[in-house]
């Protein structure tokens, strides 16, 4: 393994893929997470408005500086938009599938059974 894949905990080839439940809790655990970073970044536009406001008048360079902030706070804000609608949308998908897989394998168990009954008529 190279340094950069222990350095940022490349995971092992092992050959086996994430089940679909495993899946659907590490996208939570995500989308979790990027809302706690939307409720603090929200927190800091506040903020920097706050300032901005009130040196408007009085110092225009703090000022100008706070809305430069804001600006950029409010970009990434944005993108973590972005992010979480990509998720949200790939564990509706996942989901999705892990249910058509369940009822595709009790439709088969059904159909196995009836077949059953009929041989035995």
């Amino acid at each position: 393994m190279s340094i950069f894949g222990k350095m940022f905990g490349k995971p092992k080839a092992d050959g086996k893929a994430p089940s679909a439940q495993e899946a659907i809790h590490k996208l939570r655990e995500t989308e979790e997470m990027l809302g706690k970073k939307q409720e603090h970044l929200e927190k800091k536009i506040d903020q920097e408005l706050r300032i901005a406001k009130t040196n408007g008048t009085k110092n225009k360079r703090v000022a100008l500086a706070a809305l430069k902030r804001k600006k950029r706070l409010e970009k990434q804000l944005q993108q973590i938009d972005g992010t979480l609608s990509t998720i949200e949308f790939q564990r509706e998908a996942l989901e999705n599938a892990n249910t058509n897989t369940e009822v595709l394998k009790n439709m088969g168990y059904a159909a196995k059974a009836m077949k059953s009954a009929h041989q035995h008529m």
